[in-house]
């Protein structure tokens, strides 16, 4: 399973196979073996081993319907590339992924956790999903309402985890505002000139920042973020703003903070634990620095957590779903 994570830890299925097609996912599903399903593998912690027969979906398509008021619905299958549906939309000139640009991993993964970067959430743009049931048996079409979206969430990460398998997704793009508030958005886009401001120039931009900060995950094995941004109580904002001077986003109610910020203040950036690096630029994202397991990075995720939370009461989650067991 090593070539089918992007942490690059070594990780034993006891049955391995590619579905290119509804058809075969319908087929190889039929089993009374336990099923686990897999994408890109660019949001998981592989343990040395996972039981069962792992599906990675490989299901490819692309199409695109030009809708009236300068909207245009796009179709992609689960198994392709996210980072290569972005370009394909941003090449055409198409608003609305170009915030999204760069995130590894395939599209049926962007719903299941609800991606979202530099002030674009994927909730926004959904129009709909289609998955098969393995409970009943049939494809169903749920509707953006349907999906109970939430920060790095839904319907099929949370309530129904493991019941439904993302076969396509449908966006309506185009009509939708670009955005450029993000602090680090807004001040990269400072060298294009205003009448410049395209999907392309946010793209350019975002791409840029996400490289500066960011590992390649073909490079050095990680995940991205290996923790979510936590959100706090107006108390629980307060208390912490007594202790730490960090900036919080308010959201109905409550404040989201940044991990990083309270990674980074408790030490942990640059830090090498074992075979795990946390990353020199990024605290949030944790490098294989050559032969980790995913149990060592659990382990130092742990402590990470551990510590955030004896100094400032602010208990971290982790991004990435854990998979497998180590007998």
């Amino acid at each position: 399973m090593q070539p089918h994570n992007t942490l690059g830890v070594d990780s034993l299925a006891h049955e391995f196979a590619s579905v290119t097609s509804e058809e075969q996912l319908y087929n190889l599903t039929s089993t009374t073996v336990p099923i686990v399903l897999l994408g890109g593998g660019s949001n998981v912690v592989l343990k040395k081993f996972v039981h069962g027969r792992v599906i990675r979906n490989a299901i490819r398509r692309i199409s695109f319907e030009t809708l009236d008021g300068g909207k245009v619905r796009v179709r992609a299958g689960a198994g392709e590339s996210w980072n290569e549906l972005v370009r394909a939309t941003v090449g055409r000139g198409i608003v609305g992924l170009e915030n999204l640009i760069l995130i590894p991993g395939l599209v049926g993964g962007a719903p299941y956790q609800n991606i979202s970067a530099y002030g674009r959430e994927l909730a926004e743009l959904v129009e709909g999903v289609r998955v098969f049931d393995l409970e009943n048996r049939e494809f169903l079409n749920f509707p953006r309402t349907e999906c109970a979206f939430r920060y790095r969430d839904s319907l099929f990460k949370t309530e129904c985890n493991g019941r439904y398998v993302i076969t396509c997704v449908h966006f309506i793009l185009g009509a939708c505002s670009l955005t450029t508030s993000y602090k680090d958005v807004k001040e990269s886009m400072k060298q294009w000139p205003s009448y410049a401001t395209t999907s392309r120039a946010v793209a350019e931009s975002v791409a840029r920042i996400r490289r500066h900060k960011l590992p390649d995950c073909r490079v050095h094995g990680n995940v991205g973020s290996f923790f979510k941004n936590p959100t706090l109580s107006v108390t629980q904002y307060d208390a912490l703003k007594g202790k730490l001077d960090i900036a919080g986003y308010r959201q109905l109610g409550s404040y989201r903070v940044p991990a990083a910020r309270l990674i980074d203040a408790c030490g942990w950036k640059g830090r090498v634990i074992g075979n795990v690096n946390v990353w020199y630029r990024q605290p949030l994202v944790l490098v294989n620095g050559g032969c980790a397991t995913g149990t060592e990075f659990l382990n130092v995720a742990e402590r990470i957590a551990d510590d955030v939370y004896r100094r400032y009461d602010v208990w971290l989650e982790l991004e990435p779903v854990v998979l497998g067991e180590d007998r």
